[in-house]
């Protein structure tokens, strides 16, 4: 369950609009498509990403302390202080986990746009669920993102899957394990 914790740190760089690094004119937020959700959406949404293959995010990642520093000037100070404290966090993971996490980014990242915006969206709703549901739906996500596509279709429509979870949660981890299953 810490490592879906951890990929909602990449995905929340990912949210950093590429227009903004490129002066510091502040850009005005495209909306969403619409995108059907049981679990509603946070009232701001999530963030799109302009161009997935030169995103801010990636070229953060890829960038050294003294580089990041002098593209993070370029954003206003609340924003620099949750970018650096996103990126310490990744930072401070062990490698073989940072790597994963950066691999996870960029096959979302290879999703088309509306898939993207989907499974950002879920993510966020589990980031939104009570710490007790969490500690049921996070080891259940993370089963189901490692299980083969047949197994992982038939326990969704297993009555113990539909008994033990909402129909907002079983939306949600239908959602992210098979457009993000671990491989």
């Amino acid at each position: 369950m810490m490592r879906f914790f951890q990929a909602g740190t990449l995905l929340a760089l990912a949210s950093v609009p590429l227009a903004a690094a490129g002066n510091k004119q502040t850009a005005k937020p495209v909306p969403p498509p619409a995108v059907e959700r049981i679990i509603p959406a946070p009232a701001k949404g999530p963030k799109r990403i302009n161009d997935p293959g030169a995103s801010i995010a990636q070229r953060l990642l890829e960038m050294t302390p003294e580089q990041r520093e002098r593209a993070l000037e370029k954003f206003p100070p609340e924003r620099q202080a949750q970018i650096r404290e996103r990126l310490a966090r990744l930072d401070s993971l062990p490698p073989k986990r940072k790597q994963r996490l950066i691999q996870e980014y960029h096959e979302l990242l290879s999703l088309p746009a509306d898939k993207q915006l989907l499974v950002r969206a879920q993510v966020q709703a589990f980031n939104r669920l009570p710490e007790e549901r969490k500690q049921i739906v996070g080891p259940e996500l993370q089963r189901l993102r490692r299980m083969p596509e047949e197994k992982r279709e038939a326990r969704f429509e297993s009555e113990e899957f539909r008994n033990t979870f909402t129909p907002g949660e079983q939306k949600m981890m239908e959602d992210v394990s098979r457009y993000l299953p671990l491989r």
